[in-house]
C-alpha cells in the first residue's frame, strides 16, 4: 500500500457507511412524520371540543355565581326594608299606649322612608283608627287584614306577634307593585291591633335597574305560595310576573327565601340566550381548527417529501458538508474570541469604551424614532487613587470588580453598563418612565455602591460614588453631548461634597435631593427614635363612647418637621425597612399601653396597621406574642388592620400568620373595605371580626345614591356575617347622622377627633364619653 492511498481510502469508506445509515433513518422517519401529523390533528380537534365545553361550563358557572350574589343582595335589602315594618309597629304600639292622638301622627314618609307609600293602624276588631293618607278606609290592606281577623295566623305563638303578614298587590291599580304588609300589635295571644303599610316594590327594584342579567334575564319577587308579586327584566318593571317575550322561558339561577317573611327572591335567565353568546366564538374555533389541520396536513406531506429527497442527497453532500461545518465552527470561535477581546473590559467583563459607544449610538437612534426618555449616568469613585496608593493595585482591581458586579445587578438586563477606564463607569438607562424613576434608581445605586466592600485581600474597603446624570433628549441629542453633560454634572457633585448624584438640569435636583436625603436618613431615624405614634379614637356610634384607638405613625424629622406616612411608607417599602418599621410600631404600641396602665389610664383596644410584606414574614406571630409578653399586655387590647390589597398574594405564610394571631386572641380588621377585590367567600375564610368601610364611600354619602346603597348593603351583609362595621373618614355631621340611620356600629374621622399624641389620647380615654 502506497502512502498516497492510506489517507483517502478509509475516510471514503466510513463516509459511505455513514450516509447509508442516514438514508435508512430518513426512510424510517417518513411513517413517523405521518403518525405525528395525524396525532397533532387529533389533538387539535380534541382541544377544540374541550375548549368549547369548558367555555360553556364557565359561562354557566359565572351566571350561577352572579345570580347567587344578586339574590343575596336583593333578598338582604328587601328583608331589611320589610323588616322596618316591625319597627314602625313597635312605634305605633308605644305611641298607642300614651293615647291615640300620638298614633295619628305616625307616617314613614315623614322620616324619609320612600319605600313605604302609606301606613295605617287598625284596632283589634279591624276598624281603621289611623291612615297616613287620611282615607276613610284602606281597601288595599283589607284582604290581608281579613285573613288576620279570620284566624289565618292562630297558630302563631305570643313570641311571634311581630311576624309580618304579606298580602298581594292589586292587579287593577295603576301602580300594581304596592305590596300590603301587616304586623299585629301586642305580644299577648289576643292582638291589641294591627299596623299595616303599603311597600312600593317598584321603588325598591328601581335600585337594581342597571343590573345586567343579559337578554331575557330577570329578578322575580314571589310569594311563598307561588303567586308572583313583581319582576324586573331589562331594567323594566313588570307587574305580577308578566311573561317575558318568548313565553318567559328561563332557568332558575338562584333563589332565597326571606327570614320570617313569606316571600322569596329569584334570578332567572334563559340558558339558550346565555350560551348563544358563545356561538360566534365557537364558530371561529371551528374555522381555526380546520385551518390548523390543513396546515398540519400540508406540513406533513412537505416534510415527508423532504425526507424522501434527503435519502438521495446524503451520500453526495455529507462529506463536504461536514468539512464545511468544521471550518465554519473554527471561524465562528475565532470571531467570538476576537470580538470579546475588542469589546470587553479585561478586568470587569463589562463593555469597554469602544463597544459602549457603538451600542449606545444604536440605542439613541432607536430613541429618536420612539421619542422615549433615556438617561446617561456617569460614575466616578471617590478617593480611588488613595485606595490604590495605600492598599495596592490588587485591592483597587478587586474594588473595580465589585463595583461592576453591583452595577450590573442593580439595573435592568437591557440597560447598558460599561467601564470607560480607570474608576469611571457609565450606565445608559433605556426607555425610562420619568425623571422620578431615574432619581430613585440613582439614589439606590449610590446607596448600594456606598456599602462596605468586605474582605478585599483582607481589607474592608469603604468608598462612595459621585454620579452625574444627563437626560435624552433634554440634555443632549447625541452620545458625545450626553457624556459631556453627565461628566459636568458629576464634577458638580465632586465640588459640593461627593457621595451623591446630580442632574445636569438643576431644576430636577430638588425632589431627588429630598428623596435621597430621606433614604439615607431612614436607618439612623430608626436607631435614634425619630418616629412617633399618634392615636385617633374610634367611637361607638350609639353612645359616642371611646371603644378603641388606631395607632398612626409620624416621622419627626430634625429638619423637615413632622412627615406623614404617605411621604415615607413607600420609601420604607422600597428600601426594605417596612418589616423593621412594623416591628417598631408593635413594640411602641405595647410600650405605650403599659405606660398608660401604670398611670391609671382606662385602656381600650389599639389597632395597628400591618403591611403585606409583614404578613409574609414568618416571624410575625412569634415577634408579636413575645412583645405582648415582654410588656405584659393582653392580646384582647390589640387589633390588627390589614387592607384588601395586602391579600392579593394569597401565600400560605400570610394565611398561617392570620390564623395564629386570631387563635392568640388578637382581633383582626379588614381596612379600606370596598376598594379591593374581597368577595363574600373570601371574608368567610379569613378570621376577620371587623370591617372598615373605606372613606371614599363616606365622603358623598348624602348626595350619591350609589354610595348610600353600597354602604347600607355592606353594613347589612357584614352584620349577617356577625362582623362589626366601622366607618372611617367621617368629616361632617350629616355623614354621622346618615351612618347612624344605616345601622353602622363605630365611626372615626376628623369631624370627631384628629389623630393626637399619646398625652392628648390619655385625656380622651379618661373622658370615656366623647362630646363635641
Amino acid at each position: 500500500m502506497s502512502p498516497s492511498q492510506v489517507p483517502y481510502s478509509t475516510p471514503s469508506t466510513l463516509s459511505a457507511l455513514r450516509h447509508h445509515v442516514l438514508a435508512m433513518v430518513s426512510s424510517a422517519l417518513i411513517p413517523v412524520t405521518c403518525i405525528l401529523g395525524v396525532t397533532i390533528m387529533i389533538s387539535i380537534w380534541l382541544f377544540y371540543a374541550d375548549r368549547v365545553e369548558q367555555e360553556k361550563a364557565v359561562a354557566r358557572h359565572t351566571a350561577t355565581t352572579s345570580g347567587e350574589n344578586i339574590v343575596l343582595i336583593v333578598a338582604t335589602n328587601l328583608e331589611e326594608v320589610l323588616g322596618r315594618a316591625r319597627l314602625y309597629a313597635r312605634i305605633a304600639e308605644d305611641f298607642g299606649k300614651s293615647g291615640p292622638a300620638n298614633v295619628f301622627r305616625l307616617n314613614p314618609q315623614q322620616v324619609g322612608d320612600s319605600a313605604y307609600v302609606r301606613a295605617a293602624v287598625f284596632d283589634a276588631r279591624g276598624e281603621l283608627v289611623y291612615s297616613s293618607a287620611g282615607r276613610g278606609q284602606e281597601a288595599e290592606l283589607r284582604a290581608v287584614l281579613a285573613r288576620a281577623l279570620g284566624g289565618g295566623d292562630k297558630g302563631a305563638q305570643a313570641g311571634e306577634a311581630a311576624r309580618i303578614a304579606v298580602g298581594y298587590p292589586s292587579a287593577g291599580e295603576r301602580t300594581p307593585w304596592r305590596l300590603p304588609v301587616l304586623v299585629r300589635l301586642g305580644e299577648e295571644r289576643a292582638a291589641r291591633g294591627y299596623y299595616g303599610a303599603l311597600v312600593d316594590l317598584g321603588y325598591f327594584l328601581g335600585s337594581y335597574r342597571n343590573v345586567d342579567l343579559g337578554p331575557g334575564g330577570r329578578i322575580e319577587i314571589v310569594h311563598q305560595d307561588g303567586t308572583p308579586l313583581a319582576v324586573m327584566q331589562g331594567g323594566i318593571l313588570m307587574p305580577q310576573a308578566a311573561p317575558a317575550e318568548g313565553g318567559g322561558v328561563g332557568q332558575l339561577l338562584a333563589q332565597r327565601a326571606l327570614n320570617d317573611i313569606p316571600i322569596r327572591v329569584s334570578v332567572i335567565q334563559d340558558p339558550a340566550l346565555l350560551l348563544g353568546k358563545l356561538e360566534a366564538q365557537h364558530h371561529s374555533y371551528l374555522v381555526r381548527s380546520s385551518v390548523y389541520s390543513a396546515i398540519v396536513l400540508v406540513l406533513t406531506l412537505a416534510v415527508s417529501m423532504g425526507l424522501w429527497r434527503q435519502q438521495r442527497l446524503h451520500r453526495e453532500v455529507a462529506t463536504s458538508e461536514q468539512e464545511k461545518q468544521r471550518l465554519i465552527g473554527q471561524l465562528e470561535q475565532e470571531k467570538v474570541r476576537a470580538l470579546a477581546l475588542a469589546s470587553q473590559d479585561h478586568l470587569t467583563g463589562l463593555a469597554n469604551r469602544r463597544m459602549f459607544q457603538e451600542m449606545a449610538a444604536a440605542e439613541l437612534k432607536r430613541a429618536r424614532r420612539s421619542r422615549n426618555l433615556y438617561a446617561l449616568l456617569f460614575f466616578d469613585l471617590d478617593r480611588f487613587k488613595l485606595i490604590n496608593d495605600t492598599l495596592g493595585h490588587g485591592v483597587g482591581d478587586q474594588l473595580l470588580k465589585g463595583v461592576a458586579a453591583r452595577l450590573r445587578a442593580a439595573v435592568r438586563d437591557y440597560d447598558l453598563v460599561a467601564r470607560l477606564g480607570g474608576d469611571e463607569f457609565v450606565v445608559l438607562l433605556s426607555e425610562v418612565p420619568s425623571e422620578e424613576f431615574v432619581a430613585q434608581l440613582a439614589g439606590k445605586l449610590v446607596q448600594n455602591l456606598s456599602a462596605v466592600y468586605p474582605d478585599l485581600d483582607g481589607h474592608d474597603v469603604d468608598t462612595t460614588p459621585s454620579v452625574g446624570i444627563a437626560l435624552y433628549p433634554r440634555d443632549g441629542q447625541d452620545l458625545d453631548q450626553l457624556l459631556l453633560h453627565a461628566d459636568q454634572a458629576m464634577y458638580s457633585v465632586k465640588s459640593r461634597g461627593r457621595g451623591f448624584f446630580s442632574f445636569y438640569d438643576v431644576s430636577l435636583n430638588a425632589s431627588s435631593a429630598l428623596h435621597t436625603e430621606l433614604a439615607a436618613r431612614f436607618r439612623p431615624a430608626l436607631q435614634e427614635g425619630e418616629f412617633r405614634l399618634h392615636f385617633q379614637p374610634k367611637l361607638l356610634l350609639e353612645t359616642l363612647e371611646v371603644v378603641g384607638l388606631e395607632a398612626l405613625i409620624r416621622w419627626d424629622h430634625p429638619e423637615h418637621g413632622l412627615i406623614f406616612p404617605g411621604d415615607f411608607i413607600p420609601l420604607a417599602e422600597e428600601q426594605d425597612f417596612i418589616v423593621r418599621l412594623g416591628r417598631w410600631i408593635i413594640d411602641a404600641v405595647c410600650r405605650q399601653l403599659a405606660a398608660w396602665r401604670l398611670d391609671g389610664v382606662p385602656l381600650v383596644p389599639v389597632a395597628i396597621n400591618v403591611s403585606a410584606r409583614q404578613l409574609r414574614d414568618d416571624k410575625l406571630t412569634g415577634d408579636f406574642i413575645a412583645t405582648l409578653l415582654e410588656h405584659g399586655i393582653e392580646a384582647a387590647l390589640i387589633e390588627i388592620e390589614i387592607t384588601e390589597s395586602s391579600l392579593i398574594e394569597d401565600t400560605p405564610v400570610a394565611q398561617r400568620n392570620l390564623d395564629e394571631l386570631a387563635r392568640a386572641g388578637i382581633r383582626l380588621a379588614l381596612d379600606d373595605f370596598g376598594t379591593g377585590f374581597s368577595g363574600l367567600s373570601r371574608l368567610k375564610q379569613l378570621p376577620i371580626s371587623t370591617v372598615k368601610i373605606d372613606r371614599s364611600f363616606i365622603g358623598d354619602i348624602r348626595n350619591d345614591t350609589n354610595d348610600a346603597v353600597i354602604v347600607a348593603s355592606t353594613i347589612s351583609l357584614a352584620h349577617n356575617l356577625g362582623l362589626t362595621v366601622v366607618a372611617e373618614g367621617v368629616e361632617t355631621r350629616d355623614q354621622l347622622v346618615h351612618l347612624k340611620a344605616a345601622g353602622c356600629d363605630q365611626v372615626q374621622g376628623f369631624y370627631l377627633q384628629r389623630p393626637v399624641a399619646a398625652e392628648q389620647a390619655a385625656a380622651i380615654l379618661h373622658k370615656k364619653i366623647y362630646s363635641f
